[in-house]
């Protein structure tokens, strides 16, 4: 059986949200290289994907510890926290 990360990589690999170049890095934002890019952005217009990468998110979380609130970094991962906190009925 994959594992939630094997999962979640296969799900971002057919919907195209993972770029490779290795000749010309990606910069982010802090200013650091990166050959790959992932744009999780993408997953808003997957509703099927995204509510199982969410439901593997939940679980990882859940396994580790019981949690009262639920945040997301700006600006990508705001809905993603969202949609976790929403289904967890948290803030």
């Amino acid at each position: 059986m994959d594992s939630y990360s094997e999962k979640t990589a296969k799900i971002l690999l057919n919907i195209h949200a993972i770029s490779l170049s290795s000749r010309k890095p990606f910069r982010f934002s802090s200013g650091i290289f990166s050959p790959v890019y992932t744009d999780c952005r993408l997953l808003m217009g997957h509703p099927k994907e995204r509510a199982l990468i969410r439901d593997y998110l939940i679980r990882m979380i859940l396994s580790v510890k019981k949690f009262d609130v639920i945040a997301g970094t700006a600006t990508a991962g705001i809905p993603h926290a969202a949609w976790i906190a929403d289904k967890l009925k948290l803030q």
